[in-house]
């Protein structure tokens, strides 16, 4: 794909799926969503810190009823925070209003803490360590936490306040309030942050790579746009100065054929000169911008492979070629995306380059082959023109073209002699 089609790949600013991502950017995307999916259940193993409190407790246990009902909402309110943290990666989690899953989960965070506070005792037998400020912490931490996947840090630590105020709360409508019971607000409020500003800088990463990404794109839309300005730049010169002197020349030699000076014919004979001349001119120009580039089609094929859905590898760097051998290469790898966008269901596709000194090798192997029987090997070239003029090409440089279809896999496989060249 050359840089004048890279512009038209749609871009979308903030909040994109890994599969769009490139390169590093897609690993840290993967990597943020498995170790936030991971750290969610957390607040299960918390909740078991609670369950063990109850043993201490000087008031008798609650009902098998009231303990299983509360078990019943927690669960859900761990399955909500899941939710929240895997709708917060690909959307916003506020526009116009709250997102549903974000008001589920504080309906439900609502539920569990006024449970906790009729439910379960509020003072320890031992210490002040009690089940209900243990499940309260653990459970505005987590809402806390996954609501940091879409929301600032200085407004959920300022929301936070809630939870130690609802610890606060609970003992004092149980006549227990001491010191104990401050230092165990405040440091279920720090726990509740530490949790809240993991996530937050996890995400805050993550941001910072997907604007890095697009701002790559963005330099290169602007570098295209800056390249048709300097084409169009050029055409006008060229075709501007070219009209010129053939309308100057036309209007001398059609004055002189009205008189019938025989130099009419002379300043004809210089126009067709002036338009042969003009024609060398736009031709030169035009070939300038289409010059194609090994290391600009790679980027391209990324590009586009990666806009179609189509995870895309590319392994190995452009060798110093020949600017003939680089132009051979660069139109193998377009051909080729091309042909696995159009006419493949192609989920992968791998790019690979490699130089021994002697020869440099260009493979290209995608999945996806339409009507490709299972375990059939089929070598040679397919129907089609494309191959067969990349074939001329290569053959031109004194490369070679190899086409394989193993399964529903196609493998092309292009090689050119190493001849440095100016080119990088």
């Amino acid at each position: 794909m050359s840089p004048r089609q890279t512009a038209s790949v749609p871009h979308s600013a903030s909040f994109r799926p890994a599969a769009s991502l490139a390169g590093g950017a897609r690993g840290v995307e993967i990597y943020t969503r498995i170790s936030l999916y991971l750290f969610v259940p957390m607040e299960g193993f918390f909740y078991l810190y609670a369950a063990s409190a109850l043993a201490h407790s000087r008031d008798p246990l609650p009902s098998a009823l009231a303990l299983g009902l509360l078990a019943v909402v927690a669960l859900v309110h761990i399955g909500l925070a899941f939710a929240t943290v895997h709708v917060g990666f690909d959307q916003p989690l506020v526009r116009d209003r709250l997102h549903p899953v974000v008001l589920a989960l504080l309906a439900v965070t609502a539920v569990v803490v006024g449970l906790s506070l009729v439910v379960l005792p509020g003072v320890a037998e031992t210490g002040s360590w009690d089940a209900r400020s243990l499940m309260i912490g653990a459970c505005g931490a987590a809402t806390f936490g996954a609501l940091a996947i879409g929301f600032p840090f200085r407004r959920l630590a300022i929301a936070g306040t809630v939870v130690p105020v609802m610890i606060l709360a609970g003992r004092l409508l149980d006549g227990a309030l001491d010191v104990g019971a401050v230092v165990v607000a405040v440091f279920l409020y720090v726990a509740t942050m530490f949790w809240t500003s993991t996530v937050r800088i996890s995400m805050w990463v993550l941001e910072v790579v997907r604007e890095l990404e697009a701002s790559r794109e963005m330099v290169g839309r602007l570098a295209v746009a800056e390249e048709r300005l300097r084409i169009s730049r050029d055409m006008h010169d060229v075709v501007g100065r070219a009209l010129s002197a053939v309308a100057v020349k036309s209007d001398l030699s059609a004055a002189l054929a009205r008189r019938g000076d025989p130099r009419a014919a002379e300043e004809m004979d210089e126009v067709r000169t002036l338009a042969q001349e003009s024609l060398r001119e736009v031709r030169g120009v035009v070939a300038g911008y289409r010059a194609t580039d090994l290391a600009t089609e790679l980027a391209g094929a990324r590009s586009v492979l990666r806009a179609a859905g189509i995870a895309v590898r590319v392994i190995g760097v452009v060798p110093p070629l020949a600017t003939t051998q680089q132009d051979a290469l660069a139109w193998v790898v377009r051909e080729a995306v091309t042909n696995v966008v159009r006419h493949s269901k192609a989920a992968e596709c791998r790019l690979e380059l490699d130089d021994d000194g002697d020869t440099t090798v260009l493979r290209i192997v995608n999945d996806g082959v339409v009507g490709a029987e299972p375990g059939a090997v089929r070598r040679g070239e397919p129907a089609g023109t494309g191959l067969a003029g990349l074939r001329e090409r290569l053959a031109a440089v004194g490369g070679t073209l190899d086409v394989s279809t193993h399964g529903d896999r196609f493998t092309l496989v292009a090689r050119v002699p190493t001849q440095p060249g100016a080119a990088a």
